[in-house]
């Protein structure tokens, strides 16, 4: 068909008319108040899409480089103004349009509805062209004009971007009779700044919405309780000038100063009238929406309404109803384990395992509701129920709990209301938690007396224990008959059993840093100061020890041949040539390097190759599995071999610097007396025993891990042989179970299940920055504001020192090298951004607390460390030169 009135009975196709025209028509069959019109359809447009790719120029266009795409664009626009209509096609414009029972007094809106616009996924916002004000004889021009916008380098760069086919356009185009509006903008159903359900939030300016649309104006603002109906915040912006339409000439339309600038355009009553309207926008669509509005005469319009794009979305199991008492959550993956990326299905199920089996440990013979509970996993993400740790341990305790990991999380808690978020009373499954706990845990306590009474004997037992621990998992790979979920529990279960001693390790070893700084805590901030230096260089951090035999491994000649022997090696003759790092991984897979190399090689591999970024995602790749990757890694290395970047040399100078702290704090110690200094020397001798022990445990998850995957690899080969799945990593994108299912049953559509699996998903990996804290109603929280000196950033110190550099800010981890002397900025870290820490002069966190892996890491290498800066990987920019104060947590401009 090549046109539908909005007020067609029938649903059209998507692709036949995009997502703007048909919530037109939806919106219109639902009995809201859309102004009159119709859309010309993608086949309406056929004959000139077909014309336009049958020409040299489009041709061009397809094979632009960034640098000539706009030149060519524009080329193919000019072409494309000349375009006429069939007799079919202007006859069946005209007679829509006589069927819309205007006068010559009517105007038109004519826009875009891409079938590609105004998705979930995409909105292609200021893509494309809106003509408004257009006289009845002038349609067929301005539908000209939106038409060719669909090939303006916008779109073109907005589709690469997206993922979007760029050499078959599509096109749609909306013609609507033009409301003469004395008050219009836009209105949001959850509060853009914080991510509310329940806040409406509007926009609106005097005259037409295309002021507000555009961002020309600051608009007024209103900010509306949908659930109490009560308006929560106006604020009159300054409204700099208005958009009219022209009534009394050839049409378009013009600017003028608003008519009040100091007074609110809208009525409380107006600004109800529209909250109303939006609540029913939304129960529709039931989903976040934002519309277009527009008041004309007294009567409010609806202009336009589509899905909101740029949203948390946070999972159902976790939403309250509206009005209900609402929950808070902390997400663990990120302030914990570093991961900024969502995991995959199969690795979320794997992970929900893990944390199961953890809890166990501390909680004892708890069921899948209290797991459920404290700490769902669940799309992606796991999440600590922050309001039943309130009810607890209260503010402080939680703080407490908190801060070691984000100190910006902690800070958000400490302006939690609690008597908003603390459950009134524990759910029935959480009743009596603490006594299970208390008698659940009396074998930590007793092996933290232990720790701290002999620390030597302890870690001796550490060691005899994790010995066994490595046998039993080994023995854990030959049991093929069970299934994956079995496994998995099983293998954990291996690991949970040896919690208690991990456990009081780690908790003898802070509990000595906490009591060595409560001994120094009246004396001068200087001396407090150096107690962090008593941190550094710990022995036995296995993340640590990984990143000095990758610096071993890339001294070897080996790593310096491949570099330097040219960009390609070619395998014959008309075959296109290797990357270096190709050419590196096919010498290793025929063996031909030395036997010296080989070896260790095949040492590292043994004990860390299981490792990587995203590492406690199951369908995260492992060194192992990526030699030519990992060889990146390598040359960076390899190339910074200077003594500044030795990192042997970089952890022994931090040990001595930690040694010669020690001395000097126990000469202080001992002006406080013998009994305080002989204090000071058990709790420092603890500390350094046991204190690198940290991250162990994550040693063994990402262990574990690994046996699962290879595990999951194997058994999918049949679904690979089959044709059932397309690639090895897509097996990632079921769930157990409907793995096991697909593996007895094959009728069962694999890729269908992982389509719908990794729906929310999507939508997850399009949010720029998951939250810290985020209550059941979406609303994100976040501290206040820092007050900061002018041309400084504030965060929380970490690591001291004083350094000056660059910055490089990295998203990913492969995403560039950092180079010597090059302060490292990201969001957060996990161990497989280790090697980036050795050229480091300097490491930014925008997450992270004295125990979050880079924090550690930092410490450990002795590099000065600042977290909790918020927005870091935004406000600062590769190559800008800063002096970072790691002592008392401020980067400074240069």
């Amino acid at each position: 068909m090549l046109v539908f009135s909005f007020a067609t009975a029938e649903k059209p196709e998507l692709v036949q008319v995009g997502g703007k025209a048909m919530s037109l028509i939806l919106m219109t069959q639902q009995g809201f108040p859309v102004p009159p019109g119709f859309v010309l359809s993608v086949t309406f447009f056929q004959p000139w899409l077909e014309h336009v790719q049958n020409t040299p120029e489009w041709i061009q266009v397809l094979n632009s480089s960034s640098k000539d795409l706009k030149q060519n664009c524009d080329t193919v626009k000019s072409l494309c103004m000349g375009l006429e209509l069939d007799d079919v096609r202007r006859e069946a414009l005209e007679k829509t349009l006589a069927s819309l029972k205007t006068d010559a007094t009517s105007f038109f809106a004519v826009r875009s509805s891409s079938p590609e616009e105004d998705l979930e996924g995409a909105s292609f916002a200021g893509g494309y062209e809106t003509v408004l004000g257009v006289k009845k004889e002038d349609i067929e021009d301005a539908v000209r004009r939106a038409f060719v916008s669909s090939l303006d380098e916008r779109v073109f760069v907005y589709k690469k971007e997206h993922g979007f086919a760029v050499d078959e356009p599509r096109i749609a185009v909306i013609v609507q009779e033009q409301i003469a509006s004395e008050t219009s903008g836009v209105a949001f159903s959850l509060n853009p700044i914080n991510n509310c359900y329940d806040e409406a939030v509007i926009n609106a300016n005097f005259g037409l919405g295309e002021s507000v649309v555009a961002g020309m104006v600051s608009p007024d603002s209103f900010t509306v309780n949908k659930v109490s109906r009560a308006i929560l915040e106006r604020k009159t912006g300054k409204k700099e000038t208005s958009v009219w339409l022209e009534l009394d000439s050839d049409g378009g339309t013009y600017e003028e100063p608003s008519p009040s600038r100091s007074k609110a355009c809208l009525s409380d009553e107006q600004v109800l009238a529209l909250t109303d309207m939006l609540v029913k926008v939304e129960g529709y669509y039931k989903k976040p929406i934002d519309i277009e509005w527009a008041f004309a005469n007294g009567k409010l319009y609806l202009l336009q309404a589509r899905p909101i794009t740029a949203y948390f979305p946070l999972p159902d199991r976790m939403l309250t109803a509206p009005g209900e008492p609402k929950r808070l959550y902390g997400d663990l993956t990120l302030v914990k384990w570093g991961m900024q990326e969502p995991l995959s299905v199969m690795g979320t199920d794997y992970l929900a395992i893990v944390n199961s089996q953890t809890l166990k440990a501390t909680m004892g013979d708890i069921g899948p509701d209290v797991v459920s509970e404290v700490r769902p996993t669940l799309e992606g993400r796991t999440y600590v129920n922050v309001s039943f740790t309130l009810k607890l341990r209260g503010k402080k305790g939680l703080m407490d709990f908190w801060r070691p990991m984000d100190a910006l999380g902690a800070e958000t808690i400490a302006n939690v209301d609690e008597s908003e978020y603390t459950m009134k009373k524990l759910p029935p499954a959480l009743k009596g938690m603490v006594f299970k706990m208390i008698r659940q845990n009396l074998g930590l306590i007793w092996g933290v007396l232990q720790a701290l009474r002999n620390p030597i004997d302890f870690k001796g037992r550490y060691f005899e224990e994790e010995e066994r621990l490595r046998k039993h998992l080994k023995a854990a790979e030959t049991e093929q008959e069970l299934s994956l979920a079995e496994f998995a529990t099983r293998t954990m279960r291996k690991m949970v059993a040896y919690a208690t001693v991990f456990g009081a390790g780690m908790a003898a070893a802070e509990l000595a840093r906490s009591r060595i700084k409560k001994l120094f805590k009246d004396e001068k901030p200087e001396i407090g100061d150096q107690v962090v230096y008593l941190g550094r260089a710990l022995p036995n951090n296995i993340t640590i020890e990984m990143g000095l035999a990758m610096y071993r491994l890339a001294g070897f000649k080996e790593i310096a041949e491949c570099a330097s022997g040219g960009s390609t090696l070619r395998r014959g003759s008309g075959q296109a040539g290797l990357t270096t790092g190709e050419e590196f991984a096919s010498k290793l897979k025929d063996r031909s390097f030395s036997p010296e190399f080989l070896s260790a090689w095949d040492a590292f591999m043994e004990e860390y190759g299981f490792r990587g970024p995203m590492e406690m995602d199951v369908a995260a790749p492992r060194f192992y599995e990526q030699p030519a990757l990992f060889f990146e890694q390598l040359r960076t290395m390899a190339e910074s071999t200077g003594a500044a970047n030795n990192p042997q040399a970089i952890f022994d100078e931090a040990r001595a610097q930690r040694e010669k702290v020690y001395k000097d704090l126990l000469q202080v110690a001992q002006k406080k007396g013998k009994r305080k200094a002989k204090q000071f020397e058990k709790q420092y001798n603890t500390l350094v025993e046991l204190g690198g022990f940290r991250e162990r445990p994550k040693y063994f998850v990402s262990l574990l891990t690994d046996m699962f995957r290879r595990r999951v690899l194997a058994a999918a080969q049949p679904l690979l042989d089959a044709g059932r799945l397309d690639s090895p990593e897509k097996v990632f994108d079921l769930h157990m179970d409907d793995f096991e299912r697909g593996l007895a049953d094959p009728s069962i559509d694999l890729r269908a299940l992982a389509e719908k699996n990794t729906r929310f998903l999507k939508k997850l990996r399009q949010v720029r920055e998951l939250p810290r804290i985020i209550d059941s109603r979406g609303k994100i929280l976040r501290p206040p504001k820092k007050e900061a000196g002018e041309g400084e950033l504030v965060g929380e110190p970490i690591s001291p020192g004083l350094v000056r550099g660059k910055i490089r800010v990295l998203h990913e981890p492969d995403e560039k090298p950092v180079l010597p002397g090059e302060i490292l900025v990201a969001r957060a870290t996990d161990p497989g951004w280790t090697p980036l820490f050795l050229n480091a002069a300097g490491i930014v966190l925008e997450v992270g607390g004295m125990l979050q892996h880079g924090a550690l890491v930092a410490r450990e290498y002795g590099k000065p460390c600042v977290a909790g800066i918020e927005s870091a990987t935004l406000i600062l920019n590769d190559g800008q030169m800063v002096e970072m104060d790691g002592a008392n947590g401020i980067i400074r401009f240069i």
